[in-house]
């Protein structure tokens, strides 16, 4: 028994030994404490925020596998306060709230009081109401490269993304507001006109290769998910999915497109073509409204399964993006039209039938009389609803008598818009969503080929 206490003994020598002999001489690992290591970095993030004396400008993505961006001017000043402009929307004005620099599980940039940052949080916003942008105020610092603070979203840490960069601005508080209303106009650059084509496409061009997607951008989500139809052994249809924020002369997407070998992130607006250009390695990616889509899906199909239904367009529902503007102007001359006799529109429901041709496809066209407000309904007759070449044709037979024939001229523009010689173009939107509520009515748009600046956007009902 002794003999194992010595050799025991020797052994717990030994490794003393060993640990004295490795421990001379070396450095200790932290030589701050943990408390005053989380003050240093604290105070690194706070003294770059305070450095720049005409502040930031900051790109926030919430979420980019749902939602586009904006773009932020902040001043940091050293009473914890901040002054901040935003292109979220056109309340542009400089707003001053507090702010705070703290250690989660790494440094934390908070914005602590409501200022433009928190709009994107808000669950109110028109269209997009109970979830808003799903944003957040609290971003952990991830690292500084020349001047570029990175930042990631705590509650979507994967798909947000918040940088900061120094604005380069000389009087923050003019240039600031004047740089988020340029921003917040080139939204406009990316949404058709009254008189321009909805059909956006999306053209890359690498060498003698040119690839046409169908850009289909939504204009509430500030998203869009191009697809493009590849041709081999088997025609197949690939999406992809980003996120837009918009610059002064032009947006930035999130995540990037990468296509053929190429990644595309930054597009200036190009005047002269009223279109996004993108230029990698001698490929080029433009954003442009063209007369015809990239190609046609097979969404019109879809149609002839819904049985015995409806299509609904009601102004009265609420806005919806995808309504064109050369829609809308269609409704006002056709208001034009019925005021000069005391009506006004109050909707239209399309009844589609692919089977019988005695006017059970038909337009269905309700006026308002403005004097007592008493409506009166309309009733046009078309062919049976024929599909061919992913178009829907629908061929006009006149109107079933009475009133319609009354307002028929009146309603004329309407009438031939569903009339298109070259057949309308379907496609499903999923379920119903406005400026003013949100159903589950599946929704889509039709576009005339005829005059392809004309959409409408409604839901469809049993």
């Amino acid at each position: 028994m002794k003999k194992i206490y010595i050799k025991f003994g020797f052994i717990c020598l030994m490794f003393l030994g060993f640990v004295s002999c490795n421990n001379d001489g070396a450095e200790t690992l932290f030589a701050d404490s943990p408390a005053d290591r989380i003050a240093q970095k604290n105070s690194e993030l706070l003294n770059l925020l305070l450095a720049e004396p005409n502040g930031y400008k900051g790109i926030y993505f919430p979420k980019n596998d749902e939602f586009g961006g904006f773009t932020f001017y902040m001043k940091f000043n050293a009473d914890g306060t901040v002054n901040m402009t935003s292109d979220f929307n056109d309340e542009t004005a400089i707003a001053s709230s507090s702010f705070e620099v703290r250690y989660g599980s790494a440094p934390e940039l908070v914005f602590t009081t409501r200022n433009h940052i928190q709009k994107v949080s808000d669950p109110d916003y028109p269209g997009l109401i109970g979830s808003g942008f799903k944003g957040t105020s609290v971003f952990q610092y991830f690292g500084n490269e020349n001047g570029l603070l990175t930042f990631k979203d705590v509650r979507n840490a994967n798909t947000g993304r918040f940088e900061l960069t120094p604005s380069g601005l000389a009087n923050f508080n003019t240039e600031s507001v004047q740089k988020v209303q340029s921003s917040l106009a080139q939204r406009q650059n990316l949404l058709p006109t009254p008189s321009s084509s909805v059909f956006q496409v999306l053209k890359i061009k690498k060498g003698n290769k040119e690839s046409n997607f169908n850009f289909n951008y939504d204009a509430f989500r500030l998203y869009a998910s191009p697809r493009v139809r590849l041709e081999g052994d088997v025609i197949s249809v690939q999406e992809f999915n980003f996120g837009i924020a918009f610059t002064g002369d032009g947006l930035i997407i999130s995540p990037s497109l990468q296509f053929d070998g190429e990644s595309y992130t930054n597009f200036t607006y190009d005047v002269a073509t009223l279109s996004y250009v993108s230029t990698v390695n001698g490929s080029t990616a433009t954003i442009l409204f063209d007369n015809e889509p990239a190609f046609i899906g097979e969404d019109v199909n879809e149609l002839l399964d819904l049985g015995p239904t409806g299509f609904l367009y009601r102004p009265a529902l609420g806005k919806n993006p995808l309504t064109s503007p050369g829609y809308d102007l269609m409704i006002s001359q056709v208001n034009e039209n019925l005021g000069a006799i005391g009506f006004s529109f109050v909707e239209l429901q399309l009844i589609l039938d692919f089977e019988s041709d005695d006017c059970d496809t038909y337009l269905f066209i309700r006026v308002r009389r403005d004097s007592d407000g008493a409506t009166f309904t309309t009733f046009y007759c078309y062919e049976k609803a024929v599909i061919q070449d992913r178009k829907l044709f629908l061929t006009y037979l006149g109107p079933s008598g009475g009133n319609a024939t009354f307002l028929e001229a009146r309603l004329a523009p309407i009438i031939n818009f569903f009339n298109s010689s070259k057949g309308l173009i379907y496609s499903d939107e999923g379920s119903f969503s406005s400026s003013a509520a949100s159903y589950i009515n599946r929704a889509g748009t039709f576009t005339s080929l005829d005059n392809p600046s004309i959409r409408i956007y409604g839901l469809w009902f049993g």
